[in-house]
């Protein structure tokens, strides 16, 4: 993306004028997303501009930007690159209120007090969570879910060897060697492990990213430093050296990484860009009030550093069953349109475009028709039940966990896919949670689960969904068990609704 302009929306500062960063804010959660501040100056003037937590690896401290392009930064002068080893015993931890020059807005600076060469050097923790902890998007959202990994892929580790089993949640992208490299960097590292996995607690009790320098090892780094007299501020963090990774192969499956064979048969579907042949874009904006990322967009990811490693591990990719290539079109290929008009956001892969779906309504304020007004039909008599208290509805269409899967549109590949999520509370303190999709001649199974308390639903609901898209209409229930999501499916019959609601009550009751 060298040649590649990407813009914040909201740029608010003349074309040509240099303005440079000079805070990044600590990260919160606001509109069910995880976004944080970054202030800019220029001329005098301060101004605040809310950007997504994945626009971060693109943001440099003290650093000038023109016209809104973030893919580039300029150095402010004075400064210089050195080389450092930081040792574990030569780090201290130090946090002050901090006022935000030009405005009235306060934050808390935390740093970490590196000393070398007889020197101390000011090191932000956010700079470590971007350059060291977390260096690309996948990375940085996880850091706020809990026990999150498993969702992802199972690790099996055996001597010198790791094997990762991918799951579709996983984008593919993220198979490339560095992606790989970083990751077991982080698995295999028990201290940095530890405290990866750890700021999500911290974040979720106290809402703030906070964390001790548990290195077990020495870190080589070479860094942008603003010196003065007794050491200086690191600002960026431009390579990091000598990491060693304690296997000597890592090996990896993932659900899109097939054997392929080669097909006379043509294309079921393509997807075609309404806004050009599909190049690449020389101008793209960024934009926070986008609903989720575009799955092949990276801003920049390790691309504005230099990962190395004392050794590097073999890396040996193992497909899973073939999978038909089709190289044609005919006149029964569906070719569905991409109206890009080239708006990106660096938030998660899916954003929170699903979370701002999953609202709770009354069960009679729901209107739908067909299968699924069969379905409230269904529910309406399990209201009735003496062992219901009430009932919770959920509806909504799974095109917002996909914007180019099959499976989110009905056979005619134009009209969406609907489903309906009913939380049936019982009297019983207890609630299950039944999910009915739409069928349309598929043999889809309803979906009964049960969520422990600590579980967040809305981010259950909305893994689960994803994994039927991406499943293609299957229920994922190899993720389900990784989430430790109890559930059940049931079939479909042609019983009246009376006996389907009996049964759905019986299922929930006596689970």
């Amino acid at each position: 993306m060298s040649e590649q302009q990407v813009k914040l929306k909201h740029w608010p500062f003349k074309d040509g004028e240099r303005v440079q960063l000079i805070w990044i804010s600590s990260p919160f959660s606001h509109d069910k997303k995880i976004m944080n501040h970054a202030y800019f100056r220029a001329k005098g003037r301060t101004e605040k501009l809310l950007v997504d937590w994945g626009t971060l690896p693109a943001l440099a401290i003290q650093h000038y930007y023109m016209n809104g392009d973030v893919s580039k930064s300029i150095a402010p002068e004075g400064t210089r690159e050195i080389e450092m080893t930081i040792y574990p015993s030569a780090v201290g931890y130090f946090e002050k209120e901090w006022s935000i020059y030009g405005t009235n807005d306060k934050d808390m600076s935390r740093s970490f007090i590196v000393s070398f060469n007889n020197k101390n050097y000011i090191l932000p923790l956010i700079e470590v969570v971007r350059s060291i902890l977390a260096p690309n998007r996948f990375l940085l959202y996880r850091l706020f879910e809990t026990n999150s990994f498993p969702q992802y892929f199972i690790e099996q580790t055996e001597a010198n060897k790791i094997h990762l089993d991918f799951s579709s949640l996983y984008h593919r992208k993220y198979t490339k060697d560095n992606f790989l490299y970083q990751l077991v960097w982080l698995l295999s590292n028990q201290g940095l492990r530890r405290i990866f996995e750890n700021v999500s607690y911290t974040f979720i009790n106290t809402g703030f990213v906070k964390f001790d320098w548990l290195f077990s090892k020495p870190i080589t780094i070479k860094a942008i430093v603003k010196p003065s007299s007794n050491g200086g501020t690191i600002l960026r963090i431009t390579n990091v050296r000598n990491k060693q990774i304690l296997y000597n192969e890592i090996s990896f499956s993932h659900p899109e990484i097939v054997q392929t064979e080669r097909s006379g048969e043509a294309k079921k579907y393509t997807l075609h860009c309404k806004s050009g042949n599909g190049s690449q874009q020389n101008e793209l904006t960024l934009d926070e009030e986008v609903e989720g990322t575009t799955n092949n967009f990276d801003l920049i990811e390790m691309g504005n550093q230099v990962h190395e490693y004392v050794k590097l591990p073999k890396v040996t990719k193992i497909r899973r069953n073939s999978n038909k290539q089709r190289t044609f079109e005919d006149e029964n290929t569906k070719r569905y349109i991409i109206d890009d008009h080239g708006r990106r956001s660096t938030s998660d892969v899916g954003g929170s475009r699903v979370a701002r779906g999953l609202e709770n309504k009354s069960l009679y304020d729901i209107k739908v028709q067909g299968e699924l007004g069969e379905f409230i039909k269904v529910l309406e008599k399990i209201e009735n039940n003496p062992q219901v208290q009430l009932i919770n509805v959920i509806q909504g269409c799974l095109k917002e966990f996909s914007d180019t899967k099959k499976f989110v549109y009905l056979s005619d590949g134009v009209t969406e896919r609907k489903y309906v999520i009913a939380e049936i509370v019982l009297f019983a303190n207890q609630v299950v949670s039944v999910i009915e999709v739409e069928r349309k001649g598929m043999a889809l199974s309803t979906l009964i689960c049960k969520l422990e308390m600590q579980q967040d639903r809305n981010y259950c609901y909305k893994q689960i969904l994803r994994g039927l898209v991406n499943n293609n209409g299957t229920w994922n229930k190899k993720q389900l068990s990784f989430n430790e999501i109890k559930f059940l499916t049931l079939k479909h019959g042609k019983k009246e609704v009376l006996h389907r609601a009996n049964l759905l009550v019986n299922k929930s009751i006596k689970w």
